[in-house]
Protein backbone atom coordinates (compact mmCIF):
# COMPACT_ATOMS: atom_id res chain seq x y z
CA UNK A 1 0.00 0.00 0.00
CA UNK A 2 1.08 3.57 -0.66
CA UNK A 3 2.00 5.75 2.28
CA UNK A 4 -0.90 8.00 1.28
CA UNK A 5 -4.11 7.26 3.21
CA UNK A 6 -6.38 8.31 0.35
CA UNK A 7 -4.66 5.85 -1.99
CA UNK A 8 -5.01 3.08 0.58
CA UNK A 9 -8.71 3.87 0.98
CA UNK A 10 -9.27 3.91 -2.76
CA UNK A 11 -7.50 0.56 -3.19
CA UNK A 12 -9.58 -1.05 -0.44
CA UNK A 13 -12.94 0.51 -1.32
CA UNK A 14 -12.63 -0.48 -4.98
CA UNK A 15 -12.59 -4.15 -3.92
CA UNK A 16 -15.98 -5.92 -3.84
CA UNK A 17 -16.64 -7.48 -0.45
CA UNK A 18 -20.32 -7.86 0.47
CA UNK A 19 -21.43 -9.97 3.42
CA UNK A 20 -20.34 -13.56 2.78
CA UNK A 21 -18.02 -12.66 -0.13
CA UNK A 22 -15.20 -10.85 1.66
CA UNK A 23 -12.43 -13.04 0.27
CA UNK A 24 -10.94 -10.51 -2.16
CA UNK A 25 -10.66 -7.92 0.61
CA UNK A 26 -9.18 -10.40 3.07
CA UNK A 27 -6.61 -11.50 0.50
CA UNK A 28 -5.45 -7.89 0.11
CA UNK A 29 -5.28 -7.36 3.89
CA UNK A 30 -3.25 -10.56 4.28
CA UNK A 31 -0.81 -9.44 1.58
CA UNK A 32 -0.23 -6.13 3.29
CA UNK A 33 -0.04 -7.35 6.90
CA UNK A 34 2.30 -10.20 5.98
CA UNK A 35 5.02 -7.55 5.62
CA UNK A 36 4.72 -6.61 9.28
CA UNK A 37 3.15 -9.41 11.29
CA UNK A 38 4.64 -12.61 12.66
CA UNK A 39 1.56 -14.81 12.56
CA UNK A 40 -1.45 -14.56 10.24
CA UNK A 41 -4.46 -16.85 10.38
CA UNK A 42 -7.75 -17.15 8.54
CA UNK A 43 -10.52 -19.09 10.26
CA UNK A 44 -13.19 -21.25 8.66
CA UNK A 45 -15.67 -18.44 8.04
CA UNK A 46 -13.08 -15.98 6.74
CA UNK A 47 -11.98 -13.81 9.68
CA UNK A 48 -8.33 -12.77 9.43
CA UNK A 49 -6.10 -12.24 12.46
CA UNK A 50 -2.52 -11.02 12.26
CA UNK A 51 -0.29 -10.65 15.31
CA UNK A 52 2.67 -8.29 15.56
CA UNK A 53 4.86 -9.45 18.39
CA UNK A 54 5.96 -7.01 21.04
CA UNK A 55 6.41 -6.81 24.77
CA UNK A 56 4.10 -6.40 27.75
CA UNK A 57 0.40 -5.73 27.05
CA UNK A 58 -1.50 -7.44 24.24
CA UNK A 59 -4.17 -5.49 22.33
CA UNK A 60 -6.59 -6.30 19.54
CA UNK A 61 -7.50 -3.71 16.90
CA UNK A 62 -10.62 -4.72 14.97
CA UNK A 63 -12.33 -3.56 11.77
CA UNK A 64 -14.68 -5.36 9.41
CA UNK A 65 -14.10 -6.28 5.77
CA UNK A 66 -17.70 -6.61 4.57
CA UNK A 67 -19.77 -3.87 2.96
CA UNK A 68 -23.50 -3.43 2.46
CA UNK A 69 -24.75 -5.10 -0.68
CA UNK A 70 -27.51 -7.17 -2.19
CA UNK A 71 -28.41 -10.68 -3.39
CA UNK A 72 -30.41 -11.60 -6.48
CA UNK A 73 -33.81 -12.86 -5.33
CA UNK A 74 -35.71 -13.23 -8.61
CA UNK A 75 -35.27 -12.95 -12.38
CA UNK A 76 -38.33 -12.42 -14.57
CA UNK A 77 -38.94 -13.76 -18.07
CA UNK A 78 -37.83 -10.48 -19.64
CA UNK A 79 -34.47 -10.41 -17.87
CA UNK A 80 -35.27 -7.88 -15.16
CA UNK A 81 -33.87 -8.66 -11.72
CA UNK A 82 -35.02 -8.06 -8.18
CA UNK A 83 -32.72 -8.24 -5.17
CA UNK A 84 -32.79 -8.44 -1.40
CA UNK A 85 -30.46 -6.63 0.97
CA UNK A 86 -27.71 -8.48 2.85
CA UNK A 87 -27.82 -6.49 6.08
CA UNK A 88 -29.64 -7.57 9.20
CA UNK A 89 -33.29 -6.91 9.75
CA UNK A 90 -34.01 -3.79 7.68
CA UNK A 91 -34.28 -2.80 4.06
CA UNK A 92 -32.18 -0.09 2.39
CA UNK A 93 -33.32 3.51 2.35
CA UNK A 94 -35.73 3.53 -0.58
CA UNK A 95 -35.22 7.25 -1.11
CA UNK A 96 -31.74 6.41 -2.39
CA UNK A 97 -32.19 3.29 -4.52
CA UNK A 98 -33.51 4.37 -7.97
CA UNK A 99 -30.63 5.31 -10.24
CA UNK A 100 -27.96 3.56 -8.19
CA UNK A 101 -25.51 1.68 -10.37
CA UNK A 102 -24.40 -1.75 -9.21
CA UNK A 103 -21.99 -4.54 -10.12
CA UNK A 104 -22.96 -8.22 -10.04
CA UNK A 105 -20.24 -10.61 -8.85
CA UNK A 106 -21.06 -13.21 -11.50
CA UNK A 107 -19.11 -16.35 -12.33
CA UNK A 108 -18.00 -14.62 -15.51
CA UNK A 109 -16.80 -11.40 -13.91
CA UNK A 110 -18.36 -8.14 -12.82
CA UNK A 111 -21.61 -7.32 -14.65
CA UNK A 112 -22.98 -3.75 -14.48
CA UNK A 113 -26.60 -2.88 -13.81
CA UNK A 114 -28.81 -0.14 -12.41
CA UNK A 115 -31.68 0.04 -9.90
CA UNK A 116 -34.71 1.37 -11.76
CA UNK A 117 -38.34 2.43 -11.23
CA UNK A 118 -41.10 3.62 -13.56
CA UNK A 119 -40.16 6.91 -15.17
CA UNK A 120 -42.12 9.96 -14.04
CA UNK A 121 -43.72 10.19 -17.50
CA UNK A 122 -45.46 6.88 -16.80
CA UNK A 123 -45.89 7.16 -13.04
CA UNK A 124 -47.60 10.53 -13.44
CA UNK A 125 -47.69 13.51 -11.11
CA UNK A 126 -49.04 11.50 -8.19
CA UNK A 127 -46.78 8.50 -8.69
CA UNK A 128 -43.55 10.46 -8.89
CA UNK A 129 -44.18 11.99 -5.46
CA UNK A 130 -44.37 8.54 -3.83
CA UNK A 131 -41.35 6.75 -2.38
CA UNK A 132 -41.32 3.38 -4.16
CA UNK A 133 -41.71 0.16 -2.24
CA UNK A 134 -38.95 -2.42 -2.48
CA UNK A 135 -41.11 -4.57 -4.78
CA UNK A 136 -41.40 -1.67 -7.23
CA UNK A 137 -37.64 -1.37 -7.69
CA UNK A 138 -35.88 -3.64 -10.17
CA UNK A 139 -32.48 -3.93 -11.83
CA UNK A 140 -31.89 -3.57 -15.56
CA UNK A 141 -28.73 -5.18 -16.95
CA UNK A 142 -29.65 -4.88 -20.62
CA UNK A 143 -30.82 -8.49 -20.95
CA UNK A 144 -33.98 -9.59 -22.78
CA UNK A 145 -34.72 -12.90 -21.08
CA UNK A 146 -34.00 -14.92 -17.95
CA UNK A 147 -31.95 -17.28 -20.12
CA UNK A 148 -29.71 -14.41 -21.18
CA UNK A 149 -29.24 -13.38 -17.54
CA UNK A 150 -28.20 -16.93 -16.63
CA UNK A 151 -25.78 -17.02 -19.57
CA UNK A 152 -24.09 -13.95 -18.06
CA UNK A 153 -23.40 -15.96 -14.90
CA UNK A 154 -26.13 -14.40 -12.77
CA UNK A 155 -28.46 -16.61 -10.74
CA UNK A 156 -30.53 -16.53 -7.56
CA UNK A 157 -28.15 -15.62 -4.75
CA UNK A 158 -25.59 -13.79 -6.91
CA UNK A 159 -24.05 -10.94 -4.92
CA UNK A 160 -24.05 -7.33 -6.06
CA UNK A 161 -22.48 -4.16 -4.68
CA UNK A 162 -22.70 -0.47 -5.43
CA UNK A 163 -20.67 0.65 -8.44
CA UNK A 164 -19.20 3.81 -6.94
CA UNK A 165 -15.52 4.60 -6.84
CA UNK A 166 -13.81 6.67 -4.16
CA UNK A 167 -13.10 10.26 -5.09
CA UNK A 168 -12.20 13.54 -3.47
CA UNK A 169 -14.88 16.24 -3.64
CA UNK A 170 -13.61 19.43 -2.06
CA UNK A 171 -12.47 18.55 1.45
CA UNK A 172 -14.48 15.32 1.43
CA UNK A 173 -13.76 11.75 0.36
CA UNK A 174 -16.89 10.17 -1.11
CA UNK A 175 -17.83 6.66 -2.22
CA UNK A 176 -18.96 3.18 -1.25
CA UNK A 177 -17.77 0.86 1.53
CA UNK A 178 -15.98 3.46 3.64
CA UNK A 179 -17.90 1.52 6.28
CA UNK A 180 -15.59 -0.13 7.19
CA UNK A 181 -12.66 -0.04 4.80
CA UNK A 182 -11.65 3.15 6.61
CA UNK A 183 -11.04 0.99 9.70
CA UNK A 184 -8.93 -1.43 7.67
CA UNK A 185 -6.94 1.47 6.19
CA UNK A 186 -6.09 2.65 9.70
CA UNK A 187 -5.01 -0.88 10.61
CA UNK A 188 -2.65 -1.11 7.63
CA UNK A 189 -1.01 2.24 8.38
CA UNK A 190 -0.85 1.42 12.09
CA UNK A 191 0.99 -1.84 11.35
CA UNK A 192 3.44 0.00 9.14
CA UNK A 193 4.14 2.59 11.84
CA UNK A 194 4.77 -0.04 14.51
CA UNK A 195 7.00 -2.04 12.17
CA UNK A 196 9.42 0.90 12.18
CA UNK A 197 9.93 0.75 15.96
CA UNK A 198 12.57 -1.34 17.75
CA UNK A 199 11.12 -4.59 19.08
CA UNK A 200 11.44 -3.51 22.71
CA UNK A 201 9.25 -0.47 22.08
CA UNK A 202 6.42 -2.30 20.35
CA UNK A 203 3.21 -3.37 22.02
CA UNK A 204 1.92 -6.80 21.08
CA UNK A 205 -0.99 -6.16 18.71
CA UNK A 206 -3.38 -8.52 16.99
CA UNK A 207 -5.02 -6.91 14.00
CA UNK A 208 -8.42 -8.38 13.17
CA UNK A 209 -10.38 -8.07 9.93
CA UNK A 210 -13.79 -9.62 10.53
CA UNK A 211 -16.49 -10.84 8.16
CA UNK A 212 -20.28 -10.54 8.26
CA UNK A 213 -20.45 -7.54 10.60
CA UNK A 214 -23.35 -6.08 8.64
CA UNK A 215 -25.52 -9.09 9.38
CA UNK A 216 -25.13 -9.11 13.13
CA UNK A 217 -21.37 -9.31 13.71
CA UNK A 218 -21.30 -13.04 13.06
CA UNK A 219 -17.59 -13.06 12.28
CA UNK A 220 -16.70 -11.23 15.47
CA UNK A 221 -18.51 -13.90 17.47
CA UNK A 222 -16.09 -16.52 16.21
CA UNK A 223 -13.05 -14.33 16.87
CA UNK A 224 -14.24 -13.41 20.36
CA UNK A 225 -14.47 -17.08 21.36
CA UNK A 226 -10.73 -17.49 20.75
CA UNK A 227 -9.42 -14.13 21.94
CA UNK A 228 -7.90 -13.21 25.28
CA UNK A 229 -6.27 -9.79 25.24
CA UNK A 230 -5.84 -6.84 27.59
CA UNK A 231 -8.14 -4.60 25.57
CA UNK A 232 -9.97 -4.39 22.24
CA UNK A 233 -10.19 -1.25 20.09
CA UNK A 234 -12.88 -1.40 17.42
CA UNK A 235 -12.39 0.93 14.45
CA UNK A 236 -15.57 1.96 12.67
CA UNK A 237 -17.32 4.89 11.10
CA UNK A 238 -18.99 7.32 13.48
CA UNK A 239 -22.38 8.67 12.44
CA UNK A 240 -22.10 12.38 11.62
CA UNK A 241 -25.16 14.63 11.85
CA UNK A 242 -23.79 17.93 10.63
CA UNK A 243 -25.85 18.45 7.48
CA UNK A 244 -29.31 19.86 6.62
CA UNK A 245 -32.30 17.94 7.96
CA UNK A 246 -30.52 16.32 10.92
CA UNK A 247 -31.46 17.16 14.47
CA UNK A 248 -28.00 17.07 16.02
CA UNK A 249 -28.77 14.10 18.26
CA UNK A 250 -25.15 12.99 18.33
CA UNK A 251 -23.50 16.37 17.58
CA UNK A 252 -20.78 14.75 15.46
CA UNK A 253 -19.16 16.78 12.68
CA UNK A 254 -16.80 15.97 9.85
CA UNK A 255 -13.36 17.48 10.37
CA UNK A 256 -13.52 17.60 14.17
CA UNK A 257 -11.67 14.39 14.88
CA UNK A 258 -12.47 10.75 15.66
CA UNK A 259 -15.55 9.83 17.67
CA UNK A 260 -15.07 8.04 20.98
CA UNK A 261 -18.31 6.05 21.25
CA UNK A 262 -19.68 5.86 24.79
CA UNK A 263 -22.74 3.69 24.12
CA UNK A 264 -24.58 2.11 21.19
CA UNK A 265 -27.54 -0.23 20.69
CA UNK A 266 -25.85 -3.17 22.38
CA UNK A 267 -23.34 -2.06 24.98
CA UNK A 268 -21.83 0.69 27.06
CA UNK A 269 -18.14 0.70 26.15
CA UNK A 270 -15.40 0.41 28.75
CA UNK A 271 -15.30 3.56 30.87
CA UNK A 272 -11.64 2.89 31.63
CA UNK A 273 -10.69 2.73 27.95
CA UNK A 274 -12.79 5.65 26.78
CA UNK A 275 -11.39 7.81 29.58
CA UNK A 276 -7.84 6.78 28.65
CA UNK A 277 -8.49 7.68 25.00
CA UNK A 278 -9.86 11.05 26.06
CA UNK A 279 -6.83 11.75 28.24
CA UNK A 280 -4.42 10.92 25.43
CA UNK A 281 -6.32 13.13 23.01
CA UNK A 282 -5.89 16.06 25.40
CA UNK A 283 -2.22 15.38 26.09
CA UNK A 284 -1.34 15.00 22.41
CA UNK A 285 -3.60 17.76 21.13
CA UNK A 286 -5.71 15.37 19.04
CA UNK A 287 -9.21 16.75 18.55
CA UNK A 288 -11.85 14.13 19.34
CA UNK A 289 -15.61 13.95 19.75
CA UNK A 290 -17.83 11.81 21.98
CA UNK A 291 -21.16 10.25 21.05
CA UNK A 292 -23.99 8.19 22.48
CA UNK A 293 -25.69 6.38 19.59
CA UNK A 294 -29.10 4.72 19.56
CA UNK A 295 -29.17 3.31 16.02
CA UNK A 296 -25.66 1.92 15.72
CA UNK A 297 -23.71 -1.21 16.55
CA UNK A 298 -20.21 -2.60 16.05
CA UNK A 299 -18.26 -5.84 16.42
CA UNK A 300 -17.52 -4.63 19.94
CA UNK A 301 -20.53 -6.13 21.66
CA UNK A 302 -19.52 -9.62 20.53
CA UNK A 303 -16.09 -9.05 22.05
CA UNK A 304 -17.54 -7.65 25.26
CA UNK A 305 -19.89 -10.63 25.50
CA UNK A 306 -16.81 -12.80 25.97
CA UNK A 307 -15.52 -10.62 28.82
CA UNK A 308 -13.16 -8.35 26.89
CA UNK A 309 -12.68 -4.65 27.66
CA UNK A 310 -13.77 -2.80 24.52
CA UNK A 311 -13.63 0.75 23.18
CA UNK A 312 -15.01 1.93 19.84
CA UNK A 313 -13.50 4.72 17.79
CA UNK A 314 -15.33 6.02 14.74
CA UNK A 315 -14.22 8.11 11.79
CA UNK A 316 -17.05 10.65 11.31
CA UNK A 317 -19.11 9.69 8.26
CA UNK A 318 -22.14 11.20 6.55
CA UNK A 319 -24.75 9.20 4.60
CA UNK A 320 -23.89 5.75 5.99
CA UNK A 321 -24.89 2.61 4.08
CA UNK A 322 -25.10 4.49 0.80
CA UNK A 323 -22.99 4.63 -2.34
CA UNK A 324 -21.82 8.12 -1.32
CA UNK A 325 -20.57 7.69 2.23
CA UNK A 326 -18.54 10.78 3.06
CA UNK A 327 -15.53 11.33 5.33
CA UNK A 328 -12.51 13.64 5.75
CA UNK A 329 -8.92 12.44 5.47
CA UNK A 330 -7.84 14.57 8.44
CA UNK A 331 -10.24 12.60 10.64
CA UNK A 332 -8.67 9.35 9.43
CA UNK A 333 -5.18 10.68 10.19
CA UNK A 334 -6.24 11.74 13.68
CA UNK A 335 -7.83 8.35 14.30
CA UNK A 336 -4.56 6.71 13.33
CA UNK A 337 -2.62 9.06 15.62
CA UNK A 338 -4.99 8.48 18.56
CA UNK A 339 -4.81 4.69 18.33
CA UNK A 340 -1.03 4.74 17.83
CA UNK A 341 -0.49 6.95 20.88
CA UNK A 342 -2.90 4.89 22.99
CA UNK A 343 -1.07 1.65 22.22
CA UNK A 344 2.34 3.20 22.82
CA UNK A 345 1.26 4.79 26.11
CA UNK A 346 -0.24 1.64 27.51
CA UNK A 347 2.71 -0.41 26.36
CA UNK A 348 5.15 1.55 28.52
Amino acid sequence: MSGDIFTTLKDLCDLPGPVGREGVVQKRIREELSQYCDEIKTDKIGNLTATMEGTKSHYAVVAHADEVGFLVSSIDDNGFIQAKWNTQGYQPDMRLMPGQRVLFMSDQGMIPGCFCVKTAHIAGAKGKKKIPSWDEVFIDIGAESSEEVHEMGIDIGTHLVYDAGIEQIGKNVVGKSLDDRVGLAVILHLAKLFSQLPQVKKPRVTFVSTVMEEIGAKGASAVADEMDVDAVLVLEIGLADDYPGTQGEANVDLGKGPVIVIKDNQIVYSHELTKALGNISKEKGIETQKAVYHNYATDGYRMASQGQKVAAIGVPCRYSHSSFETIRIDDVKNTLKLVYEFLLRNHR
